[in-house]
């Protein structure tokens, strides 16, 4: 009877372990296919992206260079 009960503990304790790897496993293997969407987005999208950010860029980069142009009203030319 103690021979089966050791013997029923060692194959408890080998499913526990071999579950835990596979878990491990499937956390890995979900990591990595959420991090390939993400790395497929990034390449998709990046171009349009940097694109958007050059175009803002000039824009803010025009009214810095051309004040007057700005939110000003005559009221504040006025007291200027």
């Amino acid at each position: 009877m103690k021979r089966m009960k050791e013997w029923m503990a060692e194959v408890l304790i080998a499913l526990v372990v071999l579950a835990s790897f596979g878990f491990g496993l499937m956390a890995m293997g979900f990591a990595l296919v959420v991090g390939l969407v993400i790395a497929l987005a990034v390449r998709l999208v990046g171009p349009h992206l940097l694109a958007e950010a050059e175009k803002r860029a000039s824009e803010l980069r025009e009214k810095a260079m051309n004040p007057t142009t700005g939110d000003t009203t005559e009221a504040d030319h006025a007291t200027a």
